[in-house]
């Protein structure tokens, strides 16, 4: 799937640091250099040797509370041209804790006439998040980094379309979650479309591929596959390369989510 959500321009959300940063994303557009990644149909789930994860529910899983800092990756994603381990990421329960005011105040942020999130909503996208980790095998950390990337965790944000519909909070492939369709919008987002669009992202639709999907067409079965998935699922593909930073979309999308 090829996104060009305005959010994703914007957005610097962070697997090891995972506190929002003051530097905007080098957004820009390129020629095509690429394989094309296949649509998949909803329901996936990782497969991955050593990458899928059904163990969750443990929200206290990584290093502490993370850094308000940047670093911009370039590469492959692997350790080796020095993205992080995944023994260096933040626990997702610090990681939501320390993104939870700007979820709060994340759709008059990007819109000021967007209402913003109220208690049942945040919590909606936490249990969201938890509820498609462990359908699909996919990490909360990497779910909860693309909702920041993509909408900063509002709930309203308004669903794009430029050759391709991106709804919700993860701007997926033309699911049918949202609360903000063509301006039409639904205050409070009920918590059942918040699940959809967080299920949508992960899983997968109808018309294209949900993190899941993106995770094993990487297939290294190491970190780099959450990096690479990310691109993929912000671009559709992957460049010739295998540099993450190259190809269509949003050049620093796999660096934004690492960071």
């Amino acid at each position: 799937m090829v996104k060009f959500s305005s959010a994703s321009f914007l957005a610097c959300a962070g697997l090891v640091t995972a506190l929002p940063s003051s530097l905007l994303s080098l957004a820009g557009l390129s020629a095509p250099d690429s394989v094309q990644i296949e649509s998949r149909s909803t329901g996936g789930n990782v497969t991955t040797k050593g990458i899928a994860r059904f163990d969750n529910n443990n929200i206290w899983d990584g290093q502490g509370n993370g850094t308000d800092t940047y670093k911009l990756y370039l590469g492959n994603g692997t350790t080796a041209a020095g993205w992080p381990s995944i023994d260096s990421w933040i626990s997702f329960g610090n990681m939501f804790e320390n993104y939870k005011l700007q979820i709060q105040w994340a759709c008059q942020n990007l819109n000021w006439r967007l209402p913003n999130n109220n208690a049942d909503e945040i919590e909606a996208i936490y249990n969201g998040i938890q509820l498609a980790a462990n359908a699909t095998g996919v990490d909360h950390r990497l779910i909860l980094a693309v909702i920041m990337q993509e909408s900063h965790g509002c709930p309203r944000v308004n669903t794009t379309n430029l050759g391709v519909r991106n709804p919700g909070l993860m701007q997926n492939h033309n699911g049918d979650a949202s609360c903000n369709d063509n301006k039409k919008l639904t205050t409070p987002c009920p918590t059942p479309t918040i699940h959809k669009m967080i299920m949508e992202g992960t899983a997968g639709t109808s018309s294209g591929a949900g993190l899941a999907h993106c995770i094993n067409e990487s297939g290294r079965g190491d970190v780099s596959d959450y990096y690479r998935a990310a691109r993929i699922y912000n671009s559709g593909s992957i460049s010739k390369t295998g540099d993450l930073q190259s190809n269509i979309a949003t050049h620093c999308y796999a660096s934004d989510i690492a960071k």
